[in-house]
């Protein structure tokens, strides 16, 4: 067998389920993130308790610093946890456990995805929305904003094409920020519009009001008003 052949079986492998790849984002968890993750995991499986995170920094080309602070934010997320165990030589170290990736992981496939039209036959509806949103404004969402929509469909239970319509609404004023988004959806809660229905009803009536408020324009004829005299340049004046 070629070395490089044999050498590349010695590295050993890394399984990863493919539900984690299909629905990371839904829990929440960024591109960044996943890969800390599967450094991690590369060396959890090759026999490492307590990874080195220089080393995780080196493999994704990043500094130290960086990895510290993704492992920071999937704490906050509780998407990690750090427990303390005795090693063999009495010593006390820290140890890396991401069990709660899958904890999340299951809950969120356990909550039926909402049949919208947003809905697409490889994803579910806050996946659609994430897209439609990275869309809009051009840009990647952080896992902050990630989880800030979420809240919309887990807390607030706000229906994707509601979350679209705010969506709209934002880009039409060019306004490119969830908190402009959520401040429309909590108006639209507020005065009970629930559909998108109701919404385009609403929008329609005051785009009607509007108009039958705004100024007339000159009309002509006998209701025209006063006439002005016109006079021409050099002309005397009587």
């Amino acid at each position: 067998m070629d070395q490089l052949a044999q050498a590349l079986i010695n590295e050993g492998q890394t399984a990863i389920p493919n539900v984690l790849l299909l629905h990371y984002r839904e829990i929440g968890m960024t591109n960044d993130e996943l890969m800390v993750y599967l450094q991690f995991k590369r060396l959890l499986d090759q026999g490492s308790q307590f990874p080195d995170a220089n080393l995780v920094a080196q493999s994704l080309g990043e500094d130290t610093n960086t990895v510290f602070q993704r492992l920071h934010e999937m704490l906050a997320k509780k998407l990690l946890t750090i427990e303390s165990v005795t090693a063999a030589d009495q010593k006390i170290h820290d140890r890396y456990n991401f069990t709660g990736i899958y904890d999340k992981l299951a809950v969120a496939l356990a909550k039926p995805a909402p049949a919208t039209a947003n809905t697409t036959g490889t994803g579910n509806a806050r996946q659609q929305v994430f897209r439609n949103i990275e869309q809009e404004f051009g840009r990647g969402l952080s896992s902050f904003e990630m989880e800030f929509i979420s809240k919309w469909f887990d807390e607030d239970h706000y229906p994707a094409e509601i979350i679209d319509l705010a969506l709209r609404e934002s880009v039409l004023s060019q306004v490119y920020n969830l908190k402009y988004m959520d401040r429309i959806l909590l108006n639209w809660h507020k005065r009970n519009l629930t559909t998108a229905a109701q919404i385009e009803a609403d929008r329609q009536s005051g785009l009607e009001k509007r108009l039958n408020q705004a100024p007339k324009t000159r009309q002509t004829g006998d209701n025209a008003g006063p006439k002005i005299p016109l006079f021409k340049l050099g002309e005397d004046q009587q």
